[in-house]
């Protein structure tokens, strides 16, 4: 495994992908995995979540969408979308990029299931190694540590595939937290109100 450079996310780090993510949203992103990874890491802990989806692997923002996808075919009432997107046609959704999706997912999951929220930011990582898998895929090794009493950090990894921009993350223990939430967000009893109200 090649020994990456031990990046401890922490709050400066936050601060500064924040304040570079609003200085120029097309700033170039880092060619290494392990910084792409701890980059999107980082945009998870602040819910800074147009930066996480501009470091996501076009196939992971398609499988959140898919995810939704199934629900919004099945209802007939348009409270999925409703729920989610807030005044919205389905034709006017179809139109939407898979990041827009993204983004309005994890900001409706942050206003009505704050437990999910507060589950993917409060971790410290560390970036531990990078093992890669040519000629397309690496998988970043992380030590995630919950900040909470008695917590075990746990060693997870993230998997990173190329395309013609750079690396982008493809899979992640993070990424099937959210996915799984979007299941049980939109399929509550009751859905939650249109955004804005």
């Amino acid at each position: 495994m090649r020994r990456g450079r031990c990046l401890a996310i922490g709050p400066i780090l936050a601060v500064a992908l924040c304040v570079a993510e609003t200085a120029s949203a097309q700033r170039p992103l880092p060619q290494a995995p392990d910084s792409l990874a701890a980059e999107f890491q980082t945009a998870i802990r602040v819910a800074a979540w147009s930066a996480a989806a501009r470091r996501m692997h076009p196939e992971a923002l398609e499988r959140i969408r898919q995810r939704i996808e199934v629900l919004v075919e099945a209802d007939t009432t348009g409270k999925v979308i409703a729920g989610i997107f807030g005044d919205m046609s389905e034709a006017e959704y179809q139109e939407l990029a898979s990041t827009e999706v993204f983004v309005a997912l994890m900001e409706a999951i942050s206003r009505h299931m704050f437990g999910l929220l507060y589950y993917l930011t409060i971790e410290e990582i560390e970036v531990l190694g990078t093992v890669e898998e040519p000629p397309e895929l690496a998988h970043v090794v992380y030590r995630s540590s919950p900040q909470l009493s008695g917590a075990v950090p746990e060693v997870r990894v993230m998997t990173l595939k190329r395309t013609e921009e750079g690396w982008r993350v493809l899979k992640s223990p993070e990424l099937e937290t959210i996915r799984e939430a979007a299941r049980g967000f939109i399929m509550r009893p009751d859905p939650p109100p249109p955004p804005g109200l």
